[in-house]
């Protein structure tokens, strides 16, 4: 009986590292789709927020583009904040990896949305 425990404990465990692990394939450093700003992807608490690390623009760069999106599959995120920095507003943010380099991103602001794809560096 418990070895039986333990094997579904294992199991358990080793799912539960697994799910974490392909979630976390969105951390790292990604490049817009113009290549003007390089944005990491860290996380924070058990969601993930996206910060300008390079731009063209200084004034830009430590600013948080995308915040509190969270894992909604293994690929799939949502209910974040994509943040409009210039004009500054906000909108709702979902987003998607495609095989380990591609991330596409969606921002919805009323009855209008924009997709975007960023490639991981």
């Amino acid at each position: 009986m418990q070895k039986i425990i333990l094997m579904a404990a294992g199991l358990l465990f080793s799912l539960n590292i697994s799910a974490q692990t392909t979630n976390d394939k969105i951390l790292g450093k990604w490049t817009n789709e113009d290549k003007t700003r390089i944005i990491e992807f860290v996380k924070s608490g058990n969601a993930y927020d996206a910060i300008i690390r390079k731009a063209e623009d200084n004034s830009l760069v430590g600013k948080k583009q995308i915040t509190a999106l969270q894992a909604a599959g293994t690929t799939s995120f949502s209910d974040g904040t994509l943040h409009i920095i210039k004009k500054g507003k906000t909108a709702k943010c979902t987003a998607s990896l495609s095989g380990d380099t591609t991330l596409y991103i969606k921002g919805s602001y009323g009855m209008m949305s924009k997709s975007i794809t960023w490639t991981k560096l």
